[in-house]
């Protein structure tokens, strides 16, 4: 028998040497995706655990806790009451990270999941002006509660709305960077936000203030869980990016269900951090 020509000996090895590897990728992918869901199990539980163990922890209201929960991360006065209950984040904090929640959710809603291109200009100038806006009132209400003179007496009506406009500049940015960063394939053509998602934003945000100074009882459970899942999701959300970074996730998530292994890291730092600060300002002078 006749040996087949030396061209088609190299093509036959290229062929075998291309399906091996197709075969490998095919296989890694299969592991991959099953790592993922190993990982995105783990979160859910220890998230599960973490909630169940908040929540029926004995010997203390669920109200304390959601005091607790941000005692460290923020300074507690200038509460917004519901009745005459006080929610756990000062009006401005509240306006700041119940937005955050508020406005990522809407974004996520509009499709902006994977924007990864800025506003136009005319745009990004009205975001500094919110930011501008809280470093304004910010700064009188700081020269208020030092005893210096003033421009105008400081509310928490005002302090609420100036958070707001910061939350609704911060997080375009933040869905900018994760998407930048971690995407695989990232939409460099669809910005963040546009005129008409900006005025959505105002006017969920508007309706959240107005809310939160509607003085009804009924309302503190909804907005304190508001209030409270937003600053402590917005550092986890911080954490996770810092996380998938470090791990190797750069320009590799398809989806966010690959962030399992990211994710069970940022819920430990966000616990140890948070939980950390509180203890810390619960040992302090006034605790």
């Amino acid at each position: 028998m006749s040996q087949p020509p030396p061209d088609e000996i190299l093509e036959l090895a290229r062929s075998q040497i291309a399906a091996h590897r197709t075969a490998a990728r095919a296989s890694d992918a299969v592991a991959a995706a099953w790592r993922d869901r190993l990982w995105g199990f783990v979160f859910l539980l220890l998230l599960s655990a973490l909630l169940l163990t908040f929540v029926l922890w004995p010997g203390a209201t669920l109200e304390w806790k959601f005091f607790a929960a941000v005692h460290g991360l923020v300074a507690q006065k200038h509460l917004v009451f519901l009745g005459e209950r006080p929610l756990p984040l000062c009006a401005r904090n509240l306006g700041i990270y119940s937005s955050f929640l508020l406005s990522l959710s809407y974004l996520w809603a509009r499709g902006r999941s994977r924007a990864a291109a800025l506003p136009t200009r005319p745009l990004l100038v009205v975001l500094g002006l919110g930011i501008l806006t809280m470093a304004f009132d910010g700064v009188n209400s700081v020269l208020e509660d030092t005893g210096r003179t003033y421009l105008y007496a400081p509310r928490n009506d005002l302090r609420m709305i100036s958070g707001a406009l910061f939350g609704i500049a911060l997080t375009p940015i933040v869905l900018l960077v994760f998407n930048q960063a971690l995407r695989a394939e990232p939409d460099p053509e669809r910005p963040v936000l546009d005129w008409r998602d900006l005025g959505g934003l105002l006017v969920l945000n508007g309706l959240f203030v107005a809310l939160a100074h509607s003085d009804l009882a009924l309302l503190y459970w909804p907005l304190a869980l508001l209030g409270v899942a937003g600053i402590l999701g917005e550092l986890f959300t911080m954490f996770v990016l810092v996380a998938a970074v470090a791990l190797g996730y750069s320009r590799r998530v398809a989806g966010l269900a690959q962030l399992g292994r990211p994710a069970c890291v940022a819920l430990t730092f966000t616990v140890i951090f948070a939980g950390g600060l509180a203890l810390l300002r619960f040992a302090g002078p006034g605790g």
